[in-house]
């Protein structure tokens, strides 16, 4: 018995549906490299970032904000690509994942104002005035909602994704769990405080992340999640 065709194989695939497989596929890579080059170009975790500003210098600060602004929008399509692999075979556990990685990504662009700020007082000259000024701006309750939103948004949907790439065979076992991992992991590098401890897992975090995402960005360059899955023994 032949294999019924898949959705490809019926029709020709426009450039445009390749643009954006292409494109997608782009953001799913670019979002796990563009957060590594933020976060390993200040020293220090992000625990003092008025120190941490001051210790990077030029070249330091630049490529943070390089990498942070990337970041900005390569995280919130990068994720949403990944959740739509799925839409196709787990609709609402898609559905689920890409509104959570959306709605936790996006406020990161608002959390990036604080290491404008802090770029700002140390270009300024660090008084204890502007320290006092960036303390309550990090504390107030609107940088506190965007925190709270991306912490349980962008934690959540790693799971979810994770699980759904993995369950539907879309991605291998091992790149399943590196993804999913990074969540767990990013939980236990808030609650340590040492900050040798912090370094590792920053490291394996990103290295997890980055191995977790390249999979997935063959999947959807291979239209991997549009192929006709294998009938059940």
């Amino acid at each position: 018995m032949k294999r019924p065709p898949s959705h490809l194989e019926q029709a020709p695939v426009s450039t445009a549906f390749t643009f954006q497989r292409m494109s997608l596929a782009a953001c799913i890579i670019l979002a796990p490299l563009s957060i590594t080059l933020y976060l390993v170009s200040w020293a220090g975790n992000l625990r003092e970032p008025l120190i941490d500003s001051a210790m990077a210098g030029p070249t330091g600060n630049t490529l943070h904000f390089i990498g942070g602004i990337a970041a900005s929008f390569f995280l919130p399509l990068g994720y949403l690509g990944m959740s739509l692999l799925g839409m196709r075979r787990a609709p609402w556990l898609a559905t689920i994942s890409a509104a959570l990685s959306l709605v936790g990504w996006i406020p990161w662009a608002a959390l990036m104002g604080l290491d404008d700020l802090t770029y700002d007082i140390n270009q300024i000259g660090s008084t204890g005035q502007f320290a006092a000024l960036w303390t309550h701006f990090n504390g107030d309750t609107v940088m506190t909602i965007y925190l709270w939103i991306y912490v349980i948004g962008h934690l959540v949907s790693v799971v979810l994704i994770g699980f759904m790439l993995g369950r539907l065979h879309l991605v291998p076992a091992w790149a399943a769990w590196a993804f999913a991992l990074t969540s767990p992991l990013t939980i236990v590098i808030i609650l340590i405080h040492s900050l040798v401890f912090q370094d590792v897992l920053k490291y394996l975090i990103c290295v997890l992340w980055i191995l977790g995402a390249i999979p997935a960005a063959f999947a959807m360059l291979k239209n991997k999640d549009l192929a006709q899955p294998a009938p059940s023994p």
